[in-house]
C-alpha cells in the first residue's frame, strides 16, 4: 500500500507521495515574481523560507492565469526535511482548491495516459482511488520538481 496527499489543481485531483508533501498552509502572503512563467505565482514565507508558488493548473496548460475567488491552500512539498536549513531550496508550495484528501491506496495502471495534457502525461504513471471510487493520478514529485527547474533555468 501506498500513502498519498490528494489535492485538487484545477480539473485535476493528483495525489503526491505522503514523504514529499511536507505541509498544508491555509494563510499565507504571495508576493510576485517578477518576469517569471505565468505558472509561477510568486513566493510565500513558510516558517522563515521563501518558498516559490506554483499553479500547476497553469502549469499542466489546463487553466488561464486568473486569480481565483478565494485563497486556495498550499500544499508545501519538498525533498529535504522541511524544518532543514536547505529546505526552501528544495521545496516548492503548490496551490490548490478545497480539502486535501489522505489516500492509502495500491497503484492501478493508467489506460488513458495518451488523452492527458504533454506535461501532466510526464509526470504520472499510475492512478490511485479514495475511498469513495474517486481517481486521482499519482505525480512523480523528483519529476516535476526537475522538470519546474529546468522550465526556470531557460527563462
Amino acid at each position: 500500500m501506498k500513502l498519498a496527499q490528494g489535492i485538487l489543481c484545477g480539473a485535476w485531483a493528483l495525489a503526491f507521495p505522503f514523504d514529499w508533501a511536507k505541509q498544508i498552509v491555509d494563510e499565507y502572503e504571495l508576493t510576485p515574481i517578477p518576469k517569471a512563467p505565468d505558472w509561477l505565482v510568486g513566493g510565500t514565507n513558510v516558517d522563515g523560507n521563501i518558498v516559490p508558488v506554483v499553479n500547476l493548473a497553469v502549469y499542466l496548460g489546463t487553466a488561464p492565469a486568473v486569480p481565483t475567488t478565494s485563497q486556495p491552500r498550499l500544499l508545501i512539498g519538498g525533498m529535504a526535511d522541511i524544518l532543514a536549513a536547505d529546505a526552501a531550496a528544495d521545496s516548492v508550495a503548490l496551490l490548490f482548491e478545497g480539502l486535501p484528501q489522505q489516500l492509502n491506496y495500491e497503484p492501478q495502471a493508467l489506460t488513458y495516459a495518451a488523452a492527458l495534457p504533454p506535461r501532466l502525461r510526464e509526470l504520472c504513471g499510475a492512478v490511485a482511488r479514495n475511498s469513495q471510487g474517486q481517481e486521482f493520478l499519482e505525480i512523480d514529485a523528483v519529476q516535476l520538481m526537475a522538470a519546474l527547474s529546468d522550465e526556470l533555468a531557460q527563462v
